[in-house]
């Protein structure tokens, strides 16, 4: 409750923070990110010394976030497991997913947070809801791609991806022009 000040307005309420935790708390989930995700290439069949080098680019990402080895970082993987082949939709793919979009919003946050500052985990609590919801996404999308029959498809569920991209491309156009 806040109390009225003598010229009529109320004075804002005051709300004392914890200690939060060390911005570098960021670069070290990197860092571990980064090696269950060299784990499950080595589990893919990855050789050694690819894996090597993307140690290499995930301590340059966990000394410089805000530098391009963040993008190979990321990308790497999805070359990685392309080179190895196998079945698109795996339980190894579907976790690189998660992983690497995992490392992405890490490595965007520690190139925003400063090492000495204190990061409080209420703040980023939208953005761990966006990554819970893309993630149910990904796997409602892959558990369809598992469903459907790997042969012909109909040219009824062909006509009606072609509408449902059309509407979804006419709704992003519409909301662009709203914003503008």
């Amino acid at each position: 409750m806040t109390a009225p000040s003598p010229a009529g307005f109320e004075e804002p309420e005051v709300v004392r923070l914890a200690g939060g935790l060390p911005g570098w708390v960021l670069r070290a989930a990197i860092g571990v990110v980064a090696l269950a995700v060299a784990g499950v290439l080595y589990a893919e069949g990855v050789m050694i010394a690819p894996l090597v080098l993307y140690v290499g680019l995930a301590a340059v990402t966990v000394a410089i976030p805000a530098s391009a080895a963040v993008i190979l970082l990321v990308v790497y993987p999805a070359v990685a497991i392309v080179v190895v082949g196998g079945p698109p939709v795996r339980p190894g793919v579907l976790a690189l997913v998660a992983l690497t979009h995992l490392l992405h919003v890490l490595s965007a946050y520690a190139a925003l947070i400063p090492t000495r500052s204190r990061i409080h985990l209420k703040a980023l609590r939208p953005a761990a809801l966006r990554y819970v919801l893309v993630q149910a996404g990904v796997l409602v999308l892959a558990a369809l791609v598992v469903l459907l029959s790997g042969g012909r498809t109909d040219e009824v569920v062909e006509v009606v991806a072609v509408v449902c991209a059309v509407g979804l491309v006419a709704g992003a156009v519409a909301l662009l022009r709203r914003r503008s």
